[in-house]
């Protein structure tokens, strides 16, 4: 096709061309990459599947920078390939962290839901897609944990029907985790009773 002579299709991971989203060599790195160890926090525990590293992090940049949707199903499935046999407790309910309305016009979808989707398929639970961004935040990239946190303070609301038992809350990356703490406190008060934040890439950049 002329749009691939112009524009040739190429691995998010490392820019090649190619004919699929990720190359042999990098979904092989990927494969290779270790599982980062669940940590504790306030609600439960933290998952990810992989290190934000080489190609994950083309590929997380390729779904929610440059609107590749084939991207964005790569890491769902490679995500919760890895997860959903690492012993999380069974979810009631499987919640994605929510997009601005801004942001998701920009992008075209959110890119997170993907992920939700694959993980709850996986796990014979409902997606739930109550948790809404009410107000409109800066980016979080290169701010501080106190920033990050007084940046989304406050951000999500609950539209959803009440909660119970265990929610797996879902993102891309976790860095510091501010993101997800804001969103665990509303969904806490809509009623649930353990919320485990299961990411696909874990920044190791402060505690989450």
């Amino acid at each position: 096709m002329l749009l691939d002579a112009l524009a040739p299709r190429q691995c998010a991971g490392c820019r090649v061309a190619s004919p699929d989203v990720l190359c042999e060599p990098c979904l092989e790195l990927a494969l290779a990459l270790p599982l980062p160890p669940a940590e504790r926090w306030r609600w439960g525990q933290t998952w990810s599947a992989f290190p934000f590293q080489t190609p994950i992090r083309g590929l997380v940049h390729a779904a929610k920078y440059q609107g590749r949707r084939p991207a964005a199903r790569v890491l769902a499935a490679l995500t919760a390939e890895r997860l959903v046999t690492q012993g999380l407790p069974p979810p009631a309910a499987v919640v994605p962290v929510a997009l601005a309305r801004r942001r998701r016009r920009a992008r075209g979808y959110n890119q997170v839901e993907p992920g939700a989707r694959a993980l709850a398929a996986l796990a014979a639970a409902p997606l739930l897609d109550g948790l809404r961004r009410v107000r409109e935040t800066a980016p979080q990239v290169g701010r501080s944990l106190p920033d990050r946190r007084r940046n989304v303070a406050g951000a999500f609301a609950w539209s959803g029907p009440p909660l119970t038992g265990t929610v797996w809350l879902v993102d891309d990356v976790v860095t510091t985790g501010a993101t997800l703490e804001a969103a665990a406190t509303v969904l806490q008060r809509a009623g649930a009773g353990r919320i485990d934040a299961v990411a696909t890439a874990r920044a190791w950049r402060g505690r989450g």
